[in-house]
């Protein structure tokens, strides 16, 4: 598979949204309308934050109506329940989202990180095992991931989500884009990450660690692993992840060398009913 997308007129100045064109371009759509970007996950259409459009500047009063009416011009499909508005600003704008929460819309921020460099963290977890996984080891991958999961999506939903993404980076491994690499404690899975690139830039995916292991340096060494294998064989120079600002993970990201760059900010709507 080819990477088609370019930009033309509107340019990304986030890490985050410029590492995101990754995947997107990957297997769905990502089309420039000038002032903002349409990014269209064709494999998995309730994909929040994969079916989204993301302007070039802040929210400001009087947005609401028309950002929405163009999210349902983009995304007329009727099985997709829900809306997504980012927006890419180089200095972290929140702008004005109060007609958006007024409407029943939730505010995200997420941190962008990045590091050219990785350093053992402090706590370093030398029975650690990190390695790409089998395909056969994806099952026990999606029980971590649901198992650690801590959001507003049900376990059904999760379990859903990740399954559909799976494909995803399966398929973008066999064509040659990154690795799935699992944490493993005397032969068992217990901690996966994906990074996935183009260009020199890799991203992280879905960082978690079995509930049943947390608290044993597992995900900092992962991460440090993990990182230490993209900069010197998978042809990277600068790593980069998103993280919730307000999570604990952050800090641990941080501690094995990773640097705030950027807060990307979105708000976003579903129906409850439908999902």
């Amino acid at each position: 598979m080819v990477f088609s997308y370019a930009l033309s007129s509107m340019q990304l100045h986030s890490l985050g949204f410029q590492s995101q064109t990754i995947f997107t371009s990957f297997d769905g759509k990502v089309e420039d309308r000038g002032n903002y970007l349409v990014m269209r996950s064709l494999t998995n259409p309730n994909y929040f934050w994969g079916n989204l459009l993301i302007f070039d500047r802040p929210p400001q009063p009087g947005d609401y109506a028309s950002w929405t009416a163009l999210f349902k011009k983009e995304f007329p499909d009727p099985r997709i329940y829900h809306v997504t508005l980012a927006w890419d600003s180089p200095q972290s704008e929140v702008g004005d989202v109060t007609e958006f929460t007024k409407n029943g819309f939730l505010l995200e921020a997420n941190a962008t990180l990045s590091a050219k460099s990785v350093t053992l963290p402090p706590r370093f977890n030398e029975h650690l095992e990190v390695r790409p996984i089998t395909e056969i080891e994806w099952e026990h991958m999606i029980e971590i991931q649901v198992d650690s999961s801590h959001d507003h999506l049900s376990r059904a939903e999760w379990e859903s989500f990740s399954r559909n993404q799976s494909v995803r980076y399966l398929a973008m491994e066999k064509a040659g884009y990154g690795h799935w690499f699992g944490g493993f404690l005397q032969g068992r899975l217990v901690a996966g990450l994906g990074i996935f690139h183009r260009d020199g830039l890799g991203r992280f995916q879905t960082v978690c660690t079995d509930p049943q292991f947390q608290r044993r340096g597992i995900c900092g060494t992962l991460v440090y692993k993990a990182s230490l294998y993209a900069l010197e064989k998978m042809n990277i120079t600068e790593l980069v992840m998103c993280a919730d600002p307000n999570y604990h993970a952050i800090q641990i990201y941080e501690s094995v060398g990773f640097q705030r760059r950027q807060l990307e900010h979105g708000v976003y709507w579903w129906d409850k009913t439908r999902c």
